[in-house]
C-alpha cells in the first residue's frame, strides 16, 4: 500500500479542491490518500504548525503531494518524503525561484494544469525532465445539461430572463467586474440580461459591489442568493451562456466544465485559455479589458442561433475529447507509482481524435 499525504491551502483555488478530493476518491485499490489543510478553519492553523506537526512523524507517508506554494512550503521543511507538487494558476516569482530551491536538494516532480504554466516554469529555470502537463479532468457525471426552472426561481431569475454564468471564482485573473459591466450594458438596452457569479473567489466582494451599482437587480451572487455551498456544476442549468473574462492565468477546469455543459461561451483571449477555446469553433472570442467589445461579442452570439447550437456541440466533443476524468486519474497514478518506486516520470498524453482541434497537440 502506498501513502500519500494531500496538502492544500484551506482556501485552496476550486482546480486544486476539486483536484484533491477527485484523486482521493478514484485514484483507486493499493493507493492510501490522507487529506490535510492548511488555514484558519483548516488541519493546521498555518504553515509553521504544519510543518512541526510532519516533522514529529507521527504519520509515515511515501509521497507528498503539494497543492500550491505554500504547501510545498510544509512538504520542503517538515518531511523527508518525495513531492510531487501543483502549483496554482497564478504561480508568481517568488514560489518558482522557492521551487527551484528545494529541488537541488529534494525529489519533487511538477504536475502544471496548462501548456502555459508549463512553458513558464520551465523558462524560469525548472529542469524540463522534472515538470509535467496533466491537465485537468471533468467528472460528466455531475454536469447536468438540462434548464432547471426551479434553480432559476430560487436565484430570482425568471423563464424570459437570459442569463449569462460568469465562469469560476472571481479572482483578480478572471476580472469578473468585466463581465458586469459588459451584462450591464445589454441590460440597460433589455432588462431580461442577467449575470449570474458563483460567490467564490476572494474578489466576490468587489465584484458584488460593483455590479450592484452599474445594474442592481440583474446581478446575482448564487451562494449568497441561495444561502449555502453550491458546486459550479450545479449552476450550469440556471445559465443561458457562458462568460470568460480573464485577463491573466486562470484555473481551467471551470471553462472545460462549461464546455462539457454545452453552453454557448463567449470568451477573451489569453495565453491560458487559448489553449481550451478558439474564435468561432469552440467560442466567440475577443481581446481582454474590452467591456464594450465583449458585450458586442454576446449580442452577436444572441442573435445567432445557428452558431450558438455549432460552438456549443464542438465544445462539448472537445471537452469530453480532450478532458476525460478517467485519463486525468491515469495520469496522475502513473506520477503516484514512478515517484514512489524512485523512476523517471513519464507522462504519456493520449492522441486525441481525428476531428478535434487539439490532434497532434500536448
Amino acid at each position: 500500500m502506498i501513502h500519500i499525504l494531500h496538502l492544500l491551502d484551506r482556501d485552496a483555488e476550486f482546480e486544486a479542491e476539486r483536484g484533491g478530493e477527485s484523486i482521493g476518491r478514484a485514484v483507486g485499490e493499493g493507493f492510501s490518500v490522507t487529506r490535510r489543510t492548511i488555514g484558519l478553519g483548516g488541519d493546521w492553523r498555518d504553515a509553521a504548525t504544519a510543518a512541526a506537526i510532519l516533522r514529529r512523524g507521527g504519520e509515515k507517508f511515501d509521497m507528498i503531494h503539494a497543492w500550491g506554494g505554500r504547501a510545498l512550503t510544509v512538504a520542503a521543511l517538515g518531511a523527508t518524503s518525495p513531492i510531487v507538487f501543483s502549483p496554482a494558476s497564478d504561480t508568481r516569482s517568488r514560489t518558482i525561484q522557492w521551487l527551484r530551491a528545494v529541488m537541488t536538494y529534494r525529489r519533487v516532480e511538477v504536475v502544471c494544469s496548462t501548456s502555459t504554466l508549463h512553458r513558464k516554469l520551465i523558462e524560469r529555470g525548472v529542469a524540463l525532465e522534472r515538470c509535467h502537463l496533466i491537465r485537468p479532468g471533468v467528472e460528466f457525471n455531475r454536469v447536468k445539461r438540462r434548464r432547471d426552472a426551479t434553480l432559476r426561481e430560487s436565484l430570482g431569475l425568471s423563464e424570459t430572463d437570459h442569463v449569462f454564468l460568469a465562469a469560476g471564482e472571481s479572482t483578480r485573473a478572471a476580472a469578473h467586474r468585466d463581465a458586469a459591466w459588459a451584462t450591464s450594458i445589454l441590460n440597460v438596452a433589455d432588462p431580461k440580461y442577467k449575470l449570474l457569479v458563483w460567490g467564490r473567489g476572494p474578489m466576490t466582494t468587489s465584484v458584488a459591489h460593483f455590479g450592484r451599482n452599474v445594474m442592481p437587480d440583474a446581478l446575482r451572487i448564487a451562494e449568497e442568493r441561495l444561502g449555502r455551498r453550491i458546486e459550479f456544476e450545479e449552476l450550469l442549468p440556471a445559465a443561458d451562456g457562458i462568460l470568460v473574462t480573464a485577463r491573466g492565468p486562470v484555473a481551467t477546469l471551470p471553462i472545460a466544465i462549461s464546455m462539457a455543459a454545452a453552453l454557448p461561451i463567449v470568451s477573451t483571449v489569453t495565453h491560458t485559455v487559448a489553449e481550451l477555446l478558439e474564435d468561432r469553433h469552440t467560442a466567440l472570442m475577443t481581446a481582454p479589458g474590452k467591456p464594450r467589445h465583449f458585450a458586442q461579442r454576446m449580442l452577436d452570439l444572441i442573435g445567432d442561433s445557428t452558431m450558438q447550437w455549432s460552438l456549443s456541440d464542438m465544445a462539448r466533443t472537445e471537452a469530453y475529447e480532450y478532458f476525460a476524468f478517467t485519463r486525468f486519474v491515469n495520469q496522475v497514478r502513473s506520477v503516484y507509482r514512478q515517484v514512489v518506486d524512485a523512476d523517471r516520470v513519464e507522462v504519456h498524453q493520449p492522441a486525441p481524435g481525428a476531428g478535434s482541434r487539439f490532434h497532434g497537440r500536448t
